[in-house]
């Protein structure tokens, strides 16, 4: 009679755990409502916060889709029971479908580009956060810059859905998967955030940022706490219907009302502390952003500085040869720039690290603009491109590498440089022969230049030969005292291009005696603080030797180039308060200025030049001013003890031999940069390959390092109690390793006693289990070893079953789950518990 009524309540028991599964799957409306307004809520914010990246309607359309996919694909899942990879397989599908149209519109001009734009779709997944990184703001719809968000918009709809609408404690991650899609806006977003925001006296810098981002956190409160007020009615509902009346204590009352005011009062601090420590911690540190520092000015910075190879332009075989050709520009094209130069680190003019790089993706020509097209020659080759004044359009290239010249363009907006880091094959960067493009500018610009502020912005104690001179000419700190410097500074210089008259330097040398009786004068390369310390050392030397009032003739002594001459005006600038760069390019006309002669057509090295650019601090617009030393008078040798006749005359000045020093042309022979041998092209990728590999395996190491432990400690908790020496301890941890199995693959386990719990799993398995557990712990007689080894038999049947019903995905979830541990933890276990087990228990006298 009893064992078809236990066989009743264990089929019943069955049933209802069914019941509870089946219910678990079946989608609760209000709960639903509230899931997917969250997640459409959520993603319409980070919308918002990555609208100034883009600013085109696509980026609205975008959003949509990834809404409408996201959350339908995690209803639908849901609702048909989907396995994983079957709605993993629905997003994929749903992406491919929708990447070309609306990340990619401008392929779907043909089929092949529909092709292309669809490879462009899969692989901007991984490579499209760099093209959007290096790409001036707004990027609109160019190219593919929309992969990145629309992927990020897609998946993390889907995600944060899938999980929302789950009923366990999971959903509760669907909120840092949304707080990641907005936190892209900012990542990716503009440095500058634009003017700061005072309320009350308390500054907020970013404050179209920081209100979107706290209306994100502020929707996901309302929505995790709405959800808990949701799933305890719909408990009390489930409550009422079974047991009739369910009364709710004082204790749970109260404790309802402290955790409210609990998190009230945390999202208050949270809030004060923000907003207090935000404005002081945005003195201490500029605000960055992932587009901050990008590849383009890590190549910039790798490369030697032009300034530095400018007398190689100057050799026998570089001077004749053509760099470029300019057709189009008119008279209005004064200068073309290759490289700006606003960093001095006491060695060398370069660029500085605060350079910002960037792609063009749209906008429009000056209104004076004029188009010039420019072609390289044979005797140029690098990442500088020869650019106009004001070009705010990408060039447009042309030839059969148009399409990659064309990618790996940018340009500094701050300095008019503009940079082409299109690989070559022998593993070099930049245009080459016989490239062409087209680029539109203007003119330089005349600015009035103002007067200079009120302190130097140079050490003057790391340049004393530089200070001295400026003291001694006796200028005034205004603008008119600064052009007057300059001047001086040229017509007391003189050109030279190389130590030695040689062979090297024969075409330089007669290209000058040419156009006057040129005597060669020595003079060392580089630009670094001694170099130019020399120069106004020889400077100052001769005018205290003949007198300030001696005629300019006598007063020539600084021997150099433009290298010099270029770094030294920039130098003076600095001293007397003004910012200034120099820039390294060509001056165009059909004329001649000075030594270095002006581009009519056709730019050889003989065109190179080098000149500055000043401005007041706290001015917007630069001056050029030009440097370069006169070559028509040279310098006059004064001995000490030699007195100047009162009448004096110029003599023609001989030609004599040099004799050459030992040295190098270098002076700063022990600061010049080591000369850095580039590898090929396969060993970069390689490295580069290896490094990115090595690092994502030591990453997934310690990522999967805490997952690893939780199957090893299981491992070693099973094999602990399956050897226990007791065997009553071991069917006992028999069935704990049934339960800990049940609850880590997510099957709750049964209140009541073995037997109850065991008819509930619907196993005839776990009920011989637990029958024989109960008798172990129960019986009279303590069990065998023999009823032990059957007990883990059980088990071992029992977690199989449990493997096959749920699939291998789930069983690795489960083997990964460390909720068995937890649930240990939250057990009563009394200190003197395992004395029990671990002392056999006496037995009867009669037995």
């Amino acid at each position: 009679m009893s064992a078809p009524a236990g066989l009743d309540g264990a089929r019943a028991a069955a049933r209802r755990a069914r019941a509870r599964r089946s219910s678990s799957l079946r989608l609760d409306l209000p709960q639903t409502v509230l899931a997917c307004a969250y997640v459409l809520v959520a993603l319409g914010l980070a919308c918002a916060l990555a609208w100034p990246i883009y600013r085109t309607p696509l980026l609205i359309g975008v959003a949509a889709y990834a809404g409408v996919v996201g959350v339908g694909s995690a209803i639908a899942a849901r609702m048909l029971r989907w396995p994983l990879w079957l709605h993993l397989v629905a997003v994929a599908g749903a992406y491919l479908v929708g990447v070309v149209p609306l990340a990619v519109p401008a392929a779907l001009s043909s089929p092949t580009g529909v092709l292309r734009g669809l490879l462009d779709g899969v692989t901007g997944i991984v490579l499209g956060w760099k093209q959007l990184l290096t790409l001036d703001l707004p990027v609109g719809q160019y190219q593919a810059v929309l992969v990145p968000v629309y992927a990020l918009f897609l998946i993390g709809a889907a995600l944060a859905a899938g999980l929302a609408l789950s009923p366990g404690r999971r959903a509760a991650v669907a909120v840092p998967v949304t707080l990641v899609m907005g936190v892209f806006g900012i990542a990716f977003g503009p440095t500058d955030p634009g003017a700061p925001l005072l309320v009350a006296g308390i500054r907020i810098d970013a404050p179209r940022e920081v209100l979107l981002g706290l209306l994100l956190v502020a929707v996901s409160l309302l929505w995790l706490s709405l959800r808990s007020r949701l799933r305890r009615r719909a408990a009390l509902a489930a409550a009422r219907g079974t047991v009739g009346v369910v009364r709710q204590g004082s204790a749970s009352t109260a404790a309802a009302v402290r955790r409210r005011l609990l998190g009230a009062a945390l999202i208050v601090v949270a809030l004060v502390a923000g907003f207090t420590a935000g404005p002081a911690l945005a003195g201490v540190s500029t605000r960055e952003t992932l587009r901050t520092a990008t590849e383009p000015l890590l190549v910039v910075q790798q490369q030697t500085t032009p300034l530095g190879r400018y007398r190689a332009s100057f050799e026998k075989d570089a001077y004749d040869r053509v760099m470029f050709t300019v057709s189009g520009a008119d008279a209005s094209i004064d200068r073309l720039r290759m490289a700006t130069l606003d960093d001095w680190d006491g060695e060398h003019f370069l660029v500085s690290g605060d350079a910002r790089f960037s792609r063009l993706p749209g906008g429009s020509p000056a209104a004076s603009a004029r188009a010039l097209t420019v072609t390289i020659g044979e005797g140029y080759s690098g990442i500088w491109l020869p650019m106009p004044s004001d070009a705010r359009t990408a060039p447009s290239f042309s030839g059969s590498r148009a399409a990659a010249l064309a990618d790996a363009f940018y340009l500094d907006k701050q300095t008019g440089a503009g940079i082409d880091v299109a690989p070559e094959p022998d593993g070099a960067r930049g245009v080459r022969a016989g490239d062409r493009y087209q680029v539109q500018g203007t003119g330089t610009p005349k600015v009035a230049l103002a007067d200079p502020g009120s302190s130097s912005l140079l050490d003057l104690t790391q340049h004393p030969q530089l200070a001295a001179w400026v003291k001694a000419q006796q200028q005034p700190r205004t603008a008119a005292g600064f052009e007057e410097l300059v001047k001086r500074l040229r017509d007391r210089g003189y050109l030279s291009h190389s130590l030695a008259e040689d062979d090297q330097a024969s075409a330089w040398i007669s290209a000058l005696r040419r156009q006057s009786a040129y005597p060669f004068e020595s003079s060392f390369a580089g630009h670094s603080t001694a170099r130019v310390e020399e120069l106004f050392s020889q400077l100052l030397e001769q005018q205290n030797r003949v007198g300030s009032a001696s005629s300019a003739d006598m007063l020539v002594a600084g021997v150099g180039d433009d290298e010099q001459f270029a770094a030294a005006g920039a130098l003076l600038a600095r001293a007397v308060g003004y910012e200034s760069r120099v820039v390294v390019g060509v001056r165009m006309g059909a004329g001649e200025t000075g030594g270095i002669p002006d581009c009519s057509g056709e730019c050889t090295g003989a065109n190179l030049a080098a000149w500055i650019e000043v401005r007041a601090p706290g001015a917007a617009d630069w001056t050029t001013v030009d440097v370069e030393p006169q070559f028509t008078k040279a310098p006059t040798l004064i001995s000490l003890d030699h007195e100047l006749p009162k009448n004096p005359t110029v003599p023609e000045q001989p030609q004599v031999g040099t004799v050459l020093p030992p040295a190098a042309q270098h002076d700063d022979r022990d600061a010049t940069r080591a000369v850095v041998t580039e590898q090929p092209e396969w060993v970069v990728v390689l490295l580069r390959v290896l490094t990115i590999v090595g690092l994502a395996v030591a990453t997934l190491l310690l990522l999967t390092l805490p997952f690893l432990v939780v199957p090893v400690a299981k491992r070693i908790r099973r094999r602990r109690r399956r050897r226990a020496p007791v065997p009553e301890v071991a069917v006992v941890g028999a069935w704990a390793e049934l339960m800990d199995a049940r609850t880590d693959i997510g099957e709750a386990a049964s209140t009541g006693t073995r037997r109850d719990a065991a008819a509930a799993m619907d196993s005839a398995t776990a009920v011989e289990l637990a029958a024989l557990v109960d008798i172990a712990v129960f019986a009279e007689h303590p069990p065998t070893r023999d009823a032990a080894d059957r007990a883990w038999e059980l088990v071992d049947t029992e977690r199989a079953r449990l493997r096959a019903e749920h699939g291998p995905v789930r069983s690795l979830l489960a083997a990964l789950n460390p909720a068995s541990f937890v649930r240990a933890l939250g057990r009563p276990r009394p200190v003197s518990s395992w004395l029990a087990f671990a002392t056999p228990r006496s037995r009867k006298a009669g037995a």
